[in-house]
């Protein structure tokens, strides 16, 4: 028996981002210093910020089989060290929870060529509905796997999508879309 597969849609918009759009949603928290010279606070600040290289499935139909990859650079611009979970949304569960997502940390200055032997996520489900955390955790305070970036800090994430090759007719005409939200916080007073 042969069964044929036909090209799968998939709208994948992995962070679609214009040059100039912000990439990530962040919940911040402050922290306050004391001048010892006077009555002056200062308040420090927390600011994730982050650029795509370029968009996943982009303009065309994924098949079983097919794979893709980018990289997200995610920068802190705040004056504060910060550490960060991420959560990853679909709009349906049933292709998103078959396509496999893999998340690593690229090494300084290299391209994400392969995956390397600092793993973050995956192979595992794109995502949910309901939300599933791909890095770390947004709970306050310090949680397994969040990432922690000092002020002024940058580093690479590498995103690769691959849709199995066990997909069957099944999941034609099946469409996706994932949104990733990045959570920091600050690391100072914030166990």
């Amino acid at each position: 028996m042969t069964i044929r597969i036909s090209p799968l849609k998939l709208t994948v918009s992995v962070i679609t981002i214009a040059a100039a759009s912000a990439l990530f949603a962040g919940t911040a928290f402050a922290e306050f210093a004391s001048d010892p010279l006077g009555d002056e606070f200062i308040n420090g600040s927390l600011s994730i910020s982050g650029a795509i290289n370029e968009p996943l499935f982009a303009g065309h139909s994924v098949v079983p089989g097919d794979q893709d990859m980018t990289s997200v650079t995610v920068q802190n611009k705040g004056t504060l060290d910060l550490r960060y979970a991420v959560v990853s949304t679909t709009t349906e569960d049933t292709l998103a929870g078959r396509l496999e997502l893999s998340i690593w940390q690229a090494d300084t200055g290299a391209a994400c060529a392969s995956p390397t032997s600092r793993p973050l996520y995956g192979p595992a489900a794109l995502g949910s509905v309901s939300g599933i955390s791909i890095v770390g955790d947004p709970a306050q305070g310090s949680q397994a796997g969040d990432r922690t970036l000092a002020a002024g800090a940058v580093e690479t994430l590498c995103f690769k999508v691959s849709a199995p090759l066990s997909l069957d007719n099944s999941f034609q005409g099946l469409t996706t879309q994932p949104t990733f939200h990045f959570d920091a916080e600050q690391v100072d007073g914030n166990p």
